[in-house]
């Protein structure tokens, strides 16, 4: 960012502080905005006024396409000085203040590896609430500090001023960054952004709420609403996909974008995923195979024409009859014995009989678990192992955590770790009716048959093939406040994660009570 000017002109130190001191332009310094002497720069839709004597060029990244959207410039003193005074302005690089400011610094980082950042703050400028960081370059044995920040225009972009001197103060480039701020006026863009069509596998990309017709306000008053909410209310996280680019995502709790959080019950529809991509490769056989059948070295007890019944479609509908009272309908009372078992798939078959299968909804650990086991018993490999195979490698995901039963097979209804980006990356595959970069990795004749009210169900109207589906939306939901919303018809992906037991309510509300007023 600044190490070829600090190395040429290490003599003239001593003249600059003279220069300075002589001039009196210190006693600006105290005063909140900038002085009447500064001269004004403008560049793509950004002026803005600098210290007289400044030479200003362009210092757009070479990766980037410099112009309204992207871009950056930086003045150094015609005199040889050893000051800076720069900005970048980016988009879809970075969804939030904080991520542009370590994007930045990343870039930085690629010419000036003694580059280094302290703790990344928030303070108020004027009206505008601005993330900054200390930066401090060391180069030569000098240690030039100075600062960076970052604030969101009107219109899309993530403005990033930064100063740096030598030699100076933290406190020094605090004071010129506050009257540079001040004096940034935002003109809007001749046209639109050209927003094309991409497949987020190697990440997303971000647009302005504006950008996509939504009201930001809204969704500020969202983020407003959950800070004002007491501790036994923990949501970690919402990130709102509209149009395929990330509209907005915060996190909370100490909660970052590269922080995995356990999605609960959420696997339930990862799992079902898997399980039809295996049914359509033809390793699993038609939904209308009786499950005794998938285990035919089985001998279970209890056996009645119930049993026998079972069909696999009655158990992706959550209908496989069992009298397992492992779900929170029951406290979760024999939870603890499907987890102890030494064989799962034994103590699921051996469980008594409630209901005749396929009559009635019953939420059932036990049963989404036997999905998992369905998928290892046909094709020779853990639902991880062939999900990573089918799923979570095309897509991009990153499984960090899947837990597994005392035979090994991955759990089938809890226990996976992700990302909330990655959860969104699976809402937006059946969003995209199951095609991804060209390819079908499960057909849209699943995803509708999945999402589809098949059998009236409880704390949503109806449930599909482990999806819950509701008027208009379909979800895969989590205990204490996991979900990954899919709104069809407004082209919504919505990610929820949350804490405690008592988030569970308050976060199912948010797409309602915020994004969805906000998306019309």
């Amino acid at each position: 960012m600044m190490e070829a000017s600090l190395s040429e002109n290490r003599e003239t130190i001593a003249v600059l502080v003279a220069c300075l001191v002589l001039t009196g332009e210190n006693i600006w310094l105290h005063r909140d905005s900038p002085p009447a002497s500064w001269e004004r720069m403008e560049q793509y839709g950004i002026s803005f006024s600098h210290p007289p004597g400044f030479r200003f060029t362009s210092n757009t990244p070479t990766s980037w396409i410099p112009g309204y959207w992207d871009g950056g410039v930086q003045g150094e003193p015609a005199d040889g000085g050893l000051e800076i005074i720069g900005l970048y302005w980016i988009t879809d690089k970075a969804g939030t203040t904080e991520r542009a400011i370590e994007y930045i610094i990343d870039v930085a980082k690629e010419e000036n590896p003694g580059l280094s950042i302290q703790e990344i703050k928030r303070m108020t400028v004027g009206e505008l609430e601005v993330d900054y960081c200390r930066v401090v370059l060391e180069v030569e044995g000098m240690s030039v500090p100075g600062i960076l920040c970052a604030f969101k225009d009107p219109y899309g972009r993530i403005i990033l001023p930064y100063h740096l001197r030598y030699p100076g103060t933290f406190e020094y480039s605090e004071t010129r960054i506050k009257q540079l701020i001040k004096s940034i006026e935002i003109t809007p863009p001749t046209k639109p952004r050209s927003l094309t069509a991409y497949w987020p596998t190697g990440g997303w990309r971000y647009a302005a709420p504006e950008e996509m017709g939504m009201n930001g306000s809204l969704l500020q008053d969202m983020v407003d609403d959950i800070r004002s909410r007491p501790s036994s209310i923990q949501v970690d996280s919402v990130v709102v996909v509209k149009n395929g680019y990330i509209v907005f995502e915060e996190y909370f709790n100490d909660y970052t974008e590269d922080t995995p959080h356990i999605i609960y019950s959420c696997t339930k529809s990862v799992v079902s995923t898997i399980f039809g991509i295996a049914h359509e490769n033809g390793a699993i056989p038609s939904l209308d195979t009786k499950l005794l059948d998938v285990f035919p070295d089985r001998t279970p007890t209890n056996i009645d024409e119930w049993k026998e019944s079972i069909t696999l479609r009655d158990m992706l509908m959550m209908s496989g009859g069992f009298n397992a009272r492992d779900s929170w309908l029951y406290e979760w009372e024999k939870l603890g014995y499907l987890h102890d078992a030494p064989d799962a798939v034994d103590y699921v078959l051996n469980l008594p009989m409630a209901f005749e299968p396929g009559s009635r909804f019953e939420y059932t650990n036990g049963v989404s678990h036997m999905l998992s086991c369905i998928i290892t018993e046909k094709t020779g490999k853990s639902a991880a192992e062939y999900g990573q195979e089918h799923l979570f490698g095309p897509l991009g995901i990153t499984l960090h955590q899947w837990d597994a039963d005392n035979m090994g097979r991955n759990w089938g209804y809890n226990r996976i770790y992700i990302t909330p980006q990655d959860m969104a990356k699976i809402g937006y595959l059946f969003l995209q009716e199951g095609e991804w970069e060209g390819e079908q990795i499960i057909s849209a004749d699943w995803v509708k048959e999945a999402t589809t009210h098949r059998i009236d169900a409880n704390l949503f109207p109806g449930y599909g093939y482990q999806w819950w589906v509701g008027e208009g939306y379909y979800t895969a939901m989590g205990y204490m406040g996991q979900f990954i919303f899919v709104f069809p018809e407004q082209d919504l992906v919505i990610v929820c994660t949350s804490g405690t037991p008592e988030s569970y309510d308050y976060a199912n509300q948010l797409p309602f009570r915020f994004i969805l007023p906000a998306s019309n």
